[in-house]
């Protein structure tokens, strides 16, 4: 029975295929046209969209796959066919090519994910077998070419595979939730062989699944994406729906991303609930359980729209046909895909108050819409630099709570800044260097997830502070619009910024991005002439010793009378341990430097807000410190003298 209908499934789609090549299914064409989209629910509703986004400008060259998936939700089960078109983008020769199979490194209840390799055989000669090797340990199969791939050219072939998810567990693939009360979730997300990158650094990056930050690194490429299940599912998947073509039991569905992507996904459910609406010529959609109804319902939605229309504006213009939002059962609030993205439907019931849920329902939906940018559409290896799209997302994620609620900070449970100061430093002497890796993460027991999702945003709100909002706007911009498409480094968004402002920003970039620690301010040296009225001191930072750069910030600087009285406010930088020097109008009594905002220093409790100095005119012209010294050695040579005396 089971071969009948693979053989009958296999006919289905290769008459659809027929039809599709007849409708420039592989003609990628160069601009959207008016034609009728079919929603994603299921039923015969059709409506027509007249609002597209505007084309993004694309150059190069870029890999092209169709991917063709059969689902047996029984058995959590597809039979999937990867047809390769793969393009050489780098200045090397390949003899081979590494693809990651990762599911057999995710977690699982009762049955592990697993990815197995078929076969593999030229495309123009299906009976041509192609060698390849697959390592499970490391979630890697290489594709043996049989010729050398030459740069910018290409190589194709077919990868004939079968892939099992996770039964239960609550990772990135899985199937989870039951029947009975109508919960059930098919997730596959790194469900097939996903073609590794290769870069100047690394060589080919074909680093297994992790645990710790996300795993994903890829290229740019088109996708044609083919699911055939069965016809009660409700299939949510990354592209705008171009076909859907019903055979009783089974339906076949067509989608088509328009534009490059670095993977696909896809998600099924009976139960699905499904909102959707055209905002930006884009079909908006949420996928949601209808038990979780009242918590999802029209929020979700507008909470996309709101982001959408945002990070359009100050970004760079999302180009694709749609953008959905799937509820998904996983131990972390959300996870990101190009086209779709996944929110934990456990949100509603975390421990808190309705009212905070509701605003982490908020903040995780514009967190994941925000890697649209910022993983997708500007890509990173997220292994070496994973803190880099995690950062901009959750300073974008934070400046969207500034523009729809008035505050920057409206979505954070503790402060940046307070969580930053008193990071371990104290107790362990911990490094917080952004500017690591994964592994070296895990090697110094630095916590990735503080360094990514906390310090690094709060880095980047520093730098907005210190550049102005539209010069810091204006950075993302020339960042988005240079790098769409492709692959960054740490660099590049430093290069934006510079040729924003048209200076070097080095003095910023490499102490707050590649220090250990932040500074640590302390008092030396000050001295107070009564004659001249001039006071001189040293700020000294005393980590300058434990790190590679030194820091310059200003810091607001108070100096008090006596009386307590202001006598002097200035901003001033600090420029590692530097020497400075005011003629007063009245004696000083009280040195302080204020803490308060965006001043980031090394704390013991983020209730210490200032670093005072306390001056002392005992004789003019000498301060404290040498009136105690002077005293000390007096009192020394006394106790020396006396001593001798009564010996003698």
């Amino acid at each position: 029975m089971k071969k009948k209908y693979h053989k009958f499934s296999g006919l289905l789609i290769g008459i659809f295929l027929i039809d599709c090549v007849f409708t420039s299914v592989f003609m990628f064409p160069p601009k959207f046209q008016n034609n009728d989209f079919i929603s994603p629910l299921g039923d015969d509703s059709v409506e027509t969209v007249f609002d597209y986004p505007k084309l993004a400008q694309i150059s190069g060259n870029f890999s092209r796959y169709n991917l063709t998936v059969i689902m047996d939700e029984i058995s959590s089960f597809i039979e999937g066919n990867l047809t390769v078109d793969f393009y050489n983008n780098d200045g090397v020769n390949y003899t081979r090519i590494p693809f990651h199979i990762y599911l057999s490194g995710m977690e699982y209840a009762s049955r592990p994910g697993l990815i197995e390799i078929v076969n593999v055989t030229d495309l123009d000669d299906p009976n041509l077998a192609i060698p390849f090797d697959v390592y499970s340990d490391q979630q890697i199969m290489w594709v043996n070419l049989t010729a050398n791939l030459e740069p910018q050219k290409r190589a194709e072939f077919m990868i004939q595979f079968n892939a099992t998810i996770p039964d239960g567990g609550i990772d990135r693939s899985n199937s989870h939730g039951s029947d009975i009360n109508n919960s059930t979730i098919y997730k596959f997300g790194s469900f097939y062989p996903i073609p590794c990158v290769y870069d100047n650094k690394d060589g080919w990056n074909t680093d297994s699944y992790l645990t710790t930050g996300d795993p994903f690194y890829f290229d740019m490429a088109y996708y044609n994406f083919f699911i055939e299940a069965s016809s009660d599912m409700i299939i949510a998947a990354t592209g705008g729906l171009e076909k859907k073509l019903e055979n009783g039991a089974t339906t076949l569905y067509h989608f088509n991303p328009i534009y490059p992507v670095r993977e696909v996904t896809f998600s099924a459910s009976k139960y699905f609930q499904v909102q959707s609406k055209i905002s930006n010529g884009v079909n908006v959609s949420t996928f949601f359980l209808k038990k979780d109804f009242d918590f999802w319902n029209v929020n979700a939605l507008n909470h996309t729209e709101n982001a959408l229309i945002l990070f359009n504006n100050t970004f760079g213009i999302y180009p694709y046909p749609t953008l959905n939002v799937v509820e998904e059962y996983t131990e972390y609030g959300g996870m990101e895909y190009p086209n779709q993205v996944y929110i934990s439907e456990s949100i509603e019931r975390w421990p808190n108050t309705p009212e905070v849920n509701r605003r982490y329902l908020e903040q995780i939906i514009v967190h994941e819409v925000c890697h649209q940018w910022w993983y997708n559409l500007v890509g990173n290896d997220e292994v070496d630099v994973g803190f880099l799209d995690e950062g901009l997302t959750c300073w974008s994620t934070d400046y969207y709570g500034e523009k729809y609620h008035n505050n920057w900070e409206y979505f954070q449970n503790k402060l940046y800044i307070d969580e930053v100061r008193v990071y371990y430093y104290a107790s362990y002497g911990l490094s917080s260097k952004i500017n690591q890796t994964v592994y070296e993460c895990i090697a110094t027991y630095t916590d990735y997830v503080h360094i990514a999702y906390i310090k690094a945003p709060l880095i980047f709100e520093k730098l907005r502070l210190t550049l102005g909002l539209t010069d810091f706007l204006e950075g993302l911009k020339l960042y988005f619009e240079r790098h769409q498409f492709g692959l960054v480094i740490l660099s590049d968004i430093q290069q934006a910024f510079e040729d924003i402002v048209g200076q070097s920003l080095d003095w910023f970039f490499f102490p707050w991005f590649d220090n250990e620690f932040l500074p640590n301010y302390a008092f030396s040296n000050h001295n107070y002439n009564t004659d001249t009225k001039r006071l001189t001191f040293t700020i000294e930072d005393l980590n300058e010793p434990l790190n590679h750069y030194k820091y310059s910030q200003q810091v607001p600087l108070a100096i008090y009378d006596a009386s307590k009285q202001l006598i002097l406010s200035e901003d001033v930088w600090i420029n590692g341990t530097t020497e400075f020097s005011f003629v007063l109008p009245n004696d000083p009594s009280k040195v302080s430097l204020l803490y308060d905002n965006y001043i980031l220093v090394q704390l013991d409790s983020d209730s210490e807000l200032r670093l005072d100095l306390i001056i002392s005119q005992a004789i003019p012209g000498y301060d404290l410190y040498i009136l105690i010294l002077v005293s000390l050695q007096i009192l020394a040579i006394s106790i020396v003298i006396i001593r001798k005396r009564v010996r003698d």
